[in-house]
């Protein structure tokens, strides 16, 4: 008997629309927002408006019998081309009434769909292994890194019809906690403070998104900006032990000073600074652009240049070292402000 592929929430997500209706699926994982939006997903799919009250039936495993269950898959759609039983927390039933279930899904009811839904799946139980064989799996896991919720974030952008550059990105899944609720309310945010205009920007984030995280890496730009290397150290200290991302850090210094390079370049081209401030630095929210003045009084345009080779050096040695990440950090921190 060949096993269903088990899809992740976002592949599942990404592929669903050219799917045909399959007899039964069993949701797990303990992400319940992700499991509510792939099971509103399959429902809004399936359904038809005006026969949800007849034709899509909600039944909860730790409450109902099984009998119960397959009374609802055995009965006619009312209006809608197929009947949706939902039945949640399956894996709170108990052996004998799984085994129902089981037995039923190796022989559904072409009119009915069964969707199944739980937070564990231990394949060593006999119905649940029969169920994961014949059912469509979707694994509904806990976001791992900052990686997860940046691949949730471009989905949500592309379905809502969204643009944010990789920058306000990357700023926004580094600056939250690893969890997908979290992440949807702040996403929530972030539109209603941009009144739904269709952007988000890096001020946006700045202004709307987790303020005392996305402080840290600020905190550091400022202390390295003024080559404060004792305060540099002790915010990138308490950064590392916060499992900043180390990736991160490096992308940030680089457009820290990138607009400090910025600075420079059009004093040379004698622009003044109020000038600079009013017309050129329109990325840095108005409040901090006069910082970046005082930054650029720190360097010259070779010692910028310095900056960018040990950037990059720190880049390569992340991705080909094998060299503790907080190393790499303070050896950065260390050699930027001794420049």
């Amino acid at each position: 008997m060949q096993k269903q592929k088990v899809y992740q929430h976002y592949e599942f997500l990404r592929e669903f629309g050219k799917q045909k209706p399959d007899p039964a699926y069993l949701i797990y994982g303990p992400e319940d927002y992700l499991k509510d939006k792939v099971l509103k997903t399959i429902t809004e799919k399936f359904k038809t408006p005006g026969s949800e009250e007849f034709d899509v039936i909600t039944l909860y495993g730790d409450e109902s019998l099984s009998v119960n269950v397959l009374e609802q898959l055995e009965m006619m759609p009312f209006i809608a081309k197929h009947r949706l039983v939902i039945l949640k927390n399956f894996d709170k039933m108990i052996a004998s009434e799984k085994n129902l279930i089981a037995e039923y899904i190796e022989n559904p009811v072409q009119t009915s769909i069964l969707i199944l839904t739980a937070e564990k799946n231990d394949e060593r139980i006999i119905a649940n292994r029969i169920v994961s064989e014949k059912a469509v799996n979707i694994n509904c896991r806990s976001p791992y890194n900052a990686d997860d919720i940046t691949r949730w974030l471009r989905a949500e952008l592309r379905d809502r019809n969204i643009t944010m550059d990789n920058e306000s990105i990357s700023l926004f899944s580094n600056s939250i906690d690893t969890d997908y609720l979290i992440a949807a309310n702040e996403l929530e945010k972030l539109i209603i403070y941009t009144k739904n205009s269709g952007n988000i920007t890096l001020n946006d984030v700045i202004e709307s998104v987790g303020k005392s995280k996305t402080n840290k890496i600020f905190d550091l730009q400022n202390a390295i900006g003024n080559k404060d290397l004792t305060r540099s150290l002790q915010i990138l200290e308490n950064m590392i032990l916060n499992n900043e991302s180390a990736i991160f850090i490096i992308a940030m210094l680089t457009r820290f000073y990138s607009l400090i390079w910025k600075v420079l370049a059009l004093r040379k081209k004698n622009i003044s600074d109020s000038e600079i401030t009013t017309r050129h630095l329109n990325e840095i929210f108005y409040r901090y652009r006069d910082d970046y003045i005082k930054y650029a009084n720190n360097y010259t345009v070779d010692e910028i240049r310095k900056v960018f080779s040990i950037l990059l050096q720190a880049d390569v040695d992340l991705k080909s070292l094998n060299t503790k990440e907080e190393i790499i950090l303070e050896t950065l921190v260390y050699n930027i402000c001794k420049i």
